[in-house]
């Protein structure tokens, strides 16, 4: 893997003519040395046109800490300044990256120094419009903001955030469980979180509508496992349906303990005696690698419309520099496989963050792709799910707005 230098249609402030050649964009405009000339001195043929960089004049991104990542590719960091958040535009060739925009005040100071983890979580509501939850570790509190939908321009802080009163640290996780409900008009996800006395913490939510038609979130009952861990630096957290109709699912959770890969998983059910929902969460496998891991763990679950839809991928930054990437398939639950063992560039250091999602590629197969922080800057980054995963993947740095091409 190495380091690309480009972003969009250059970085670095070069142009291209329609032969191909890269030239120099100007830094101040040729309007202001280049006097009118007379239409005598205009060649009466055709005139060939120059294409100059768009990306050149515009300010870089602040630095990254933590960030999250949604499938959608709308990023949310915390920058210097605090949190601010951008989002690729995907109905257009160019693919452009958007202006940053920053999170409202809030009386805690939430910036690259001071927040251990951020989450994000899409859905849509009864609506139809588009939900972005953030969920925000910083100073061992929980933080939740959202998004009403693409069009608004800020996310807006949640009025009653989960885990209330409850410390925490780390890197927090979210995910639909799938589990129907036996209300058909409820969403439900689960967040799990590792709790700053050990172990994980774990709730779950759901959104109903009222019959006046508003919205409400209910969070549930907080389980607090996997204490035989000791202090959980991050986590990823995925649902694994039990039953064809999704009726019953298993949480599988991968966290990081003492630098090493852990297996959290069990049932999630409901309680109906209770009245509640519970993840029966157990430290089940530690996964063997190389060295140390460090950063975050990210779990993809497979897609409906491939033959692995039923395997998970884990991808996780190394101590070493690069990233491990492991497989579990459906026949071998209990076995995780490492398929990938990548090195960055020499002298390049580890990855502090990283985020990955699945998506088709141009052909139909399946792909993931994602963004890795290193040394504050994100790094665009897409591999196959093929016999040799990673072959020839490169890291293209996203550095300001605009149009970016994927090597």
């Amino acid at each position: 893997m190495s380091n690309a230098s480009s972003t969009g249609y250059g970085l670095g402030s070069p142009t291209s003519t329609e032969s191909g050649t890269l030239i120099p964009t100007p830094s101040t405009s040729r309007a202001s040395s280049i006097g009118q000339p007379s239409s005598t001195n205009i060649p009466s043929g055709p005139l060939n046109l120059t294409l100059l960089s768009t990306t050149s004049w515009r300010q870089p991104y602040p630095s990254v800490g933590q960030f999250a990542m949604a499938e959608s590719e709308v990023v949310v960091a915390a920058g210097p300044d605090g949190l601010f958040y951008f989002r690729r535009v995907r109905d257009h060739p160019a693919t452009p990256w958007s202006e940053s925009r920053s999170f409202p005040c809030v009386q805690a100071t939430l910036n690259e120094l001071t927040v251990s983890g951020l989450a994000l979580y899409s859905r849509r509501d009864f609506t139809h419009r588009s939900r972005l939850y953030l969920y925000c570790v910083s100073g061992g509190v929980l933080y939740t903001f959202y998004l009403l939908d693409k069009n608004n321009s800020s996310f807006l802080p949640a009025t009653s955030p989960p885990l209330a009163g409850r410390k925490v640290m780390g890197k927090p996780a979210v995910v639909q469980t799938n589990v129907e409900d036996m209300y058909p008009s409820v969403h439900r996800w689960s967040l799990v979180v590792p709790c700053q006395s050990g172990g994980l913490l774990h709730t779950s939510a759901t959104d109903r509508m009222s019959s006046e038609n508003s919205l409400s979130t209910e969070w549930g009952f907080i389980d607090h496992l996997a204490l035989d861990l000791g202090i959980i630096s991050a986590v990823s957290v995925t649902a694994v349906p039990k039953t064809a109709n999704h009726s019953t699912a298993e949480l599988v959770a991968v966290c990081i303990s003492r630098g090493q890969l852990n297996v959290v998983q069990g049932p999630y059910h409901h309680e109906f005696y209770l009245g509640r929902w519970r993840w029966d969460g157990k430290t089940s496998t530690r996964i063997s690698h190389p060295g140390e891991v460090t950063g975050n763990p990210m779990l993809i679950t497979g897609d409906t419309r491939y033959s692995d839809k039923n395997q998970l991928d884990l991808i996780v930054p190394s101590v070493e520099g690069g990233v491990f990437h492991f497989v579990r398939s459906q026949s071998a639950p209990n076995d995780w496989h490492m398929i990938g063992r990548i090195a960055f560039p020499q002298n390049i250091p580890p990855a502090s963050c990283l985020s990955f999602h699945s998506r088709s590629d141009t052909y139909g197969n399946r792909e993931l792709y994602g963004l890795v922080q290193i040394c504050g800057r994100l790094y665009h980054v897409k591999t196959t799910n093929k016999e040799l995963p990673w072959y020839n993947a490169r890291l293209n740095p996203i550095v300001q707005p605009g149009p970016f091409l994927e090597l």
